[in-house]
């Protein structure tokens, strides 16, 4: 009989109390909250930087652009800007570099590259956070429904007892290596000889064949010379009696008797 195992049952309000998973889910929500706020923030800077490269690609079209230059904090007057493929880059630090259309391109592509990999960086975050948010929820749901978690100890004899009692069956069942090594040995004989009959049997078949056709060629022989025979012994008899005869009435019952044999 199965001695009966220890375990441990633990509410989970005991473990994981309504206020703290509260306050936790609160805490997460605020989190995934401010991560937003920073994707938005990455989304509008990876916004500028592509109508930037537009801007960068168009300025060398052309010699001069009217456009109105920005004079203090609230001001500004009409000007031009010239030398449009001389371009002054911040490189980051304070430090900046002339460069021109092209390189700066290049420089605001890379930049773009970068805000994406941020943003999808900040995607993850959140997603983990939505996750860690939804288990919050739902411990604190299972919590004041009142569940119980249950534990129960691992008895490493009792599941030794239980595998070497599968292991038994399944090997009771199956057959073992070498009964079936000899199985197949025992049908590949049987193959071999079922293999050799018939070639015995086919061999035999042309030997009996062959001796019908001999014995068929010597009987139509047999025949033949049978039939030879007998012609001639009616001719050499309808012939004598022909010969024999020396008056007319002989000679003609000889040519009457020669139609007669030749009929036959």
């Amino acid at each position: 009989m199965a001695t009966a195992r220890k375990g441990t049952a633990t509410p989970l309000a005991s473990a994981f109390s309504p206020e703290e998973t509260r306050r936790a889910v609160s805490h997460v929500a605020q989190a995934i909250a401010d991560r937003r706020a920073d994707l938005a923030r990455v989304q509008g800077f990876f916004a500028d930087n592509a109508a930037l490269v537009n801007l960068v690609q168009r300025l060398p079209d052309e010699l001069s652009h009217q456009i109105m230059v920005p004079f203090g904090g609230a001001a500004f007057f009409p000007g031009s800007l010239i030398h449009t493929n001389e371009l002054l880059v911040l490189l980051g630090d304070g430090y900046y570099a002339d460069r021109s259309a092209k390189q700066t391109t290049e420089i605001l592509h890379r930049r773009g590259m970068e805000l994406e990999a941020q943003m999808e960086a900040i995607k993850a975050t959140i997603s983990d956070l939505e996750a860690e948010a939804k288990f919050f929820e739902s411990t604190a749901a299972e919590a004041s429904e009142g569940l119980v978690e249950i534990r129960e100890e691992y008895d490493e004899e009792d599941t030794e007892i239980i595998s070497s009692k599968t292991e038994v069956s399944s090997s009771s069942g199956g057959i073992s290596d070498e009964e079936h090594a000899r199985m197949m040995a025992r049908f590949d004989e049987l193959e071999m000889l079922e293999k050799e009959a018939g070639s015995t049997s086919e061999d035999e078949g042309d030997d009996d064949d062959d001796e019908d056709e001999d014995a068929g060629t010597s009987e139509d022989d047999e025949e033949n010379g049978d039939t030879l025979s007998y012609g001639n012994e009616h001719e050499n008899v309808s012939f004598g009696a022909s010969v024999s005869g020396s008056g007319g009435n002989d000679q003609s019952q000889g040519n009457a008797q020669v139609p007669l044999c030749l009929s036959s």
